[in-house]
């Protein structure tokens, strides 16, 4: 299971799984997935491009065809596809629970999604379903949490308070 980027046993980078998940999508909606539309896809360099899939063709997690086109191995895709997994849910979660605007939500699951471990993001797909499956419970929460607003103001104070209004008084 892949896990944080502070975690001991991490085996990527953020930037190494963004690579295997940009190929493997590339791979997905076109069939293939050439250097210059993973470099576009990426927003990097030829150069940085070399430098970032040289460590993934070593540990043998990417490879190339004959036309040079790029390919994941079977590893390379498992990884791919759990990345992908992660960012999907994170995406789902904060563009549609939390209601956060959807390009920020692309972008800030992007950045969490090399942070989350595997079991947190089945807690969250639980929690989707949940809220999928269950009409009643899914309306309630939407309502409520649409309709809820924190009585101590900004998110600046947060840090000042501790975040006393999150820690259960003592019994």
């Amino acid at each position: 299971m892949l896990s944080g980027k502070h975690a001991l046993d991490r085996e990527l980078t953020p930037s190494q799984e963004h690579y295997l998940r940009a190929i493997w999508e590339l791979r997905s909606a076109r069939g293939y997935a050439r250097l210059a539309d993973l470099g576009r896809t990426l927003d990097v360099t030829p150069a940085t491009l070399s430098v970032g899939l040289r460590p993934l063709e070593a540990r043998g997690l990417l490879a190339h065809d004959e036309h040079r086109f790029l390919l994941l191995t079977p590893a390379g895709e498992r990884i791919a596809r759990e990345v992908h997994h992660r960012y999907v849910v994170l995406r789902s979660f904060l563009h549609d629970v939390l209601r956060i605007p959807e390009g920020t939500a692309e972008r800030e699951a992007c950045l969490i999604e090399h942070d989350v471990s595997g079991a947190t993001t089945e807690r969250i797909v639980d929690f989707l379903k949940l809220l999928q499956d269950d009409r009643e419970v899914g309306e309630l929460f939407r309502t409520r949490f649409d309709a809820f607003h924190r009585s101590c103001g900004s998110t600046t104070a947060c840090a000042d308070c501790g975040l006393a209004c999150l820690v259960s008084p003592p019994r």
